[in-house]
């Protein structure tokens, strides 16, 4: 066996196993030689949680010093007719604890990491969003603090459209932006404001910040949004204002009444690209 190492289709990085018909065939998942470290050392049972599922279920687990001569996991037929897997499709495993293991079809898991994503950009409170985070992170198999920041990536590249404006420029007041985006912000900035440093908590313990949009008509992308404390926030409407983009969109500097401030850009602090290590199998 062997495996390649590519960009990942999605803001996480995940294992596959490209499956061989014969192993189809079989019912059984064989186990790459890079990854046998992660499994026990005797043959024994293993508990799975088959796609979505919340059960773990027992399935034999067969070393490689067998007389198999390889590391195979079986009794997965069900699992490849119930998902249609076919020739040269790649398997999902994630390693949850020692001794517990998640295996998805790819298309399954691509399909329920999408889904998720899509229902935190539409949460409706800032407590939903918290909720769909903490899902993804348990399909990711990632920490949450992991997810913020894929998700803060993948809205960072999404397009940057323009929306129509109609009427007067509203009050800082009236101007908000989506419970996701508030709560992602919320999350990485911990209410600090991006061009002072500033912050505080309020009675209830939470940090309080504005959130500005910097064009209006470029709306709630990340690129035009801003956590600012009620002064800076104050500063940027009514006192005399330079700004300073980079190549990428992203503001940088702003001056005050030429009273310089570098703006801090989490986008900085993400230097990771996201990959899919695919392990192939040799037909038996």
């Amino acid at each position: 066996m062997d495996f390649d190492t590519i960009p990942s289709p999605l803001p996480y990085n995940y294992i596959t196993i490209k499956v061989t018909q014969s192993r189809i065939n079989k019912g059984l998942l064989a186990i790459p030689v890079a990854l046998v470290d992660r499994f026990p050392e005797k043959k024994t049972n293993i508990q799975i949680l088959f796609d979505d599922n919340k059960q773990f279920v027992q399935r034999n687990y067969t070393p490689y010093g067998s007389s198999s001569r390889e590391c195979r996991i079986g009794g997965m037929k069900q699992f490849f007719e119930i998902n249609k897997i076919k020739n040269g499709d790649e398997i999902v495993i994630q390693f949850i604890d020692k001794g517990l293991y998640r295996i998805l079809a790819e298309s399954k898991f691509k399909h329920l990491i999408e889904k998720s994503e899509s229902e935190f950009d539409t949460s409706k409170t800032e407590d939903i969003a918290a909720e769909r985070i903490k899902s993804i992170s348990q399909i990711a198999n990632v920490a949450n603090k992991d997810v913020i920041t894929s998700e803060f990536l993948r809205l960072s590249e999404s397009e940057l459209k323009t929306r129509k404006i109609h009427g007067k420029s509203p009050s800082r007041a009236r101007e908000t932006a989506p419970p996701s985006v508030r709560r992602l912000l919320s999350e990485i900035y911990k209410g600090k404001c991006q061009i002072t440093g500033f912050g505080f908590l309020k009675k209830n313990g939470e940090p309080y910040f504005e959130i500005h949009h910097i064009k209006r008509e470029l709306g709630n992308h990340l690129k035009n949004l801003l956590v600012l404390c009620p002064n800076a926030h104050a500063q940027y409407e009514y006192a005399k204002l330079k700004e300073y983009f980079d190549k990428e969109g992203w503001l940088r500097r702003v001056l005050f009444n030429d009273d310089q401030y570098h703006v801090r850009q989490f986008i900085d602090n993400i230097s990771q690209k996201f990959t899919k290590e695919v392990h192939i199998q040799k037909d038996s």
